[in-house]
């Protein structure tokens, strides 16, 4: 059956996003609250020099998998995103695994783009400084809830809003990295480079062998790129497919310059304990402490706009994913659906239900921004992988006709995000799979829908059979306190 004959209104003619459109995608969808949370995140897990080190895996990791994106777009542009690339290469369940891993970590970093808009509001309004509270949540659920209305008017015009939000959120940044290496003391920076001081000294704050120092900058790196793909999941309303692998460049290598200055230059101002104990987010308190209150109020408010500049991109790119799923038979024929308007309604309605009650369980959690971060992150470097492992399945046969180089870069970031969430975030892995055990049953009722006889094929059910356990075994340890939430 022709997946576009489950639309039952037809969308309206498109004027296509363009470049900069795109860009913006890519930027803004990564940069909402982690950049500036980065400099206590980062001097927590490591000292200055593990860091760089960190960060130079990091950003070569990513650059092979941005450029992996921009290859296969252009290699295949027939198929549209992440979820398209890892059914293509691997079989109908293991595209399914893709996105509803993608779809997770879209509408889960929501929630954590939610609990840090209510801190940076706590900035100037006392009672959300205190954590997640009940008023915290219901200004949450209310934001929620109004840009779902704002994107179910049209997918394109939500895309032009995010361009201009993109330029105002990013002048607070440039603004901090600039006066950063003004302030920037090369003594203060290399003063305890390793980090050995403080690990002989021992106590909570000790960092432990520059191994672990590395490792532990693993989650929080991975989470800032977490967006970067915006551009593959919505190539197909690109205006010139082309721009689908300029813009997924030209991002990352902004987002890696970004990253790395605004999390790099704080160790050249304050010592890694002075920055581990800046509030939360860092940059505002550091910044502060530069200029003067005023400095505090402006990051803030920059913070707050790159939030909803996020969390709009990042509603976007999760109903896009659900109503893609649909088209491509793998989801039911429900979330295929779109409105008057091209935007996928259903797909809207159920993301924004979900953000709605993840948000009030983390109402639960101790540490509910890390905790929702993290959890974010390892449901998306499923996808991120499968589409870097089909880079490198495309690329083998014809190896020998220039395409050697596509195949080391697929297989080199798809060795990067394997070794890096194993290293730091299997329990988070093995979390998500809870939430696959309903999808699998959406899956199963969608392959009956479009009339497939067998739902899943015997390699599909050994992977299914492998979530399932995974997500079994996740349970136990939740309740007998082997993973906190």
């Amino acid at each position: 059956m022709d997946p576009e004959s489950a639309s039952t209104v037809a969308p309206p003619a498109k004027r296509g996003i363009g470049l900069f459109g795109l860009i913006a995608l890519v930027v803004s969808s990564s940069i909402g609250s982690g950049v500036f949370a980065l400099s206590t995140d980062i001097s927590a897990a490591a000292a200055p020099g593990p860091a760089l080190i960190a960060w130079a895996i990091s950003g070569i990791g990513f650059m092979a998998l941005a450029t992996s994106f921009g290859k296969l777009s252009i290699l295949r542009p027939d198929l549209n995103g992440i979820v398209a690339y890892a059914k293509e290469g691997f079989g109908p369940f293991t595209g399914f695994v893709s996105g509803w891993g993608y779809w997770l970590s879209i509408w889960i970093g929501n929630v954590a783009f939610g609990v840090m808009l209510a801190t940076a509001i706590g900035y100037f309004f006392p009672p959300f400084a205190d954590g997640l509270t009940v008023g915290a949540v219901a200004f949450i659920s209310l934001l929620n809830w109004i840009i779902v209305a704002v994107v179910n008017r049209g997918v394109e015009e939500a895309s032009v809003l995010n361009a201009i939000v993109m330029t105002c959120k990013l002048v607070p940044i440039f603004v901090f990295i600039a006066t950063m290496l003004l302030v920037f003391d090369f003594g203060v920076f290399t003063a305890d480079f390793w980090g050995t001081v403080a690990d002989n000294l021992g106590g909570e704050g000790a960092p432990g062998s520059a191994g672990t120092q590395i490792v532990n900058c693993f989650m929080v790196m991975m989470w800032v790129f977490v967006g970067m793909e915006g551009a593959s999941v919505l190539g197909h309303r690109a205006r010139d497919k082309r721009d689908v692998s300029r813009a997924t460049i030209l991002g990352c290598t902004a987002l890696v310059v970004i990253y790395v200055a605004a999390s790099v230059l704080p160790y050249g101002y304050l010592t890694r304990e002075e920055l581990m104990a800046v509030g939360t987010p860092s940059m505002p308190y550091i910044f502060q402490r530069v200029v003067g209150p005023w400095g505090g109020a402006f990051i803030s408010g920059g913070l707050i706009i790159s939030i909803f500049g996020a969390w709009l991109s990042y509603t976007i790119l999760a109903s896009e994913a659900m109503h893609e799923m649909a088209r491509m038979e793998l989801l039911p024929r429900a979330f295929a659906k779109l409105n008057a308007y091209g935007a996928p309604t259903s797909c809207l309605v159920v993301t924004g239900a979900m953000i709605q009650l993840l948000s009030i369980v983390m109402l639960l959690s101790e540490e509910a921004y890390r905790f929702a971060y993290s959890l974010c992150t390892a449901s998306i470097v499923i996808s991120w992988g499968l589409a870097a492992a089909y880079m490198a399945k495309l690329a083998w046969p014809r190896r020998r006709e220039g395409m050697m180089g596509s195949f080391a870069l697929g297989a080199f970031a798809t060795a990067f995000l394997v070794a890096a969430i194993t290293l730091s975030g299997l329990h988070q892995l093995m979390l998500c799979c809870i939430a696959y055990v309903p999808g699998i049953l959406f899956f199963i009722r969608a392959r009956r829908e479009y009339g497939e006889g067998t739902a899943l094929t015997g390699r599909e059910r050994v992977l299914a059979c492998i979530i399932l356990a995974a997500a079994v075994a996740a349970v136990a340890m939740l309740a007998c306190g082997a993973i906190a939430i």
